[in-house]
């Protein structure tokens, strides 16, 4: 077995070929690969569990300053478009007056 989680080319120690008999060499390795890869997800749980108990709290107060913060932006710029177009319609009503 290879030290990487590559069992794509379906090759095995044996030689054998695309076959039943291929799949069974490469489950060995495959299950190895799943393996790593839950034991990863655990400590990456692990790990959010201990930012989590140690700044959680810190997290939250940043959390909620970017949210307001995002909240207010898009506010503003829904209220400049709003703005832009009460200034093109004047434009256009200006024109348009202009033509009588």
């Amino acid at each position: 077995m290879t030290n990487e989680c590559n069992t794509s080319q379906g090759t095995c120690s044996e030689g054998a070929q695309h076959s039943a008999e291929s799949e069974c060499c490469d489950l060995p390795e495959k299950l190895l690969c799943l393996a790593d890869e839950a034991w990863k997800e655990v400590v990456k749980e692990k790990i959010k569990k201990e930012i989590e108990s140690s700044v959680g709290a810190k997290l939250d107060a940043l959390a909620k300053l970017v949210a307001e913060t995002n909240h207010r932006r898009w506010s503003h710029l829904i209220e400049g478009k709003q703005k832009c177009d009460e200034y093109k319609q004047q434009v256009k009503q200006t024109l348009l007056s202009l033509s009588k």
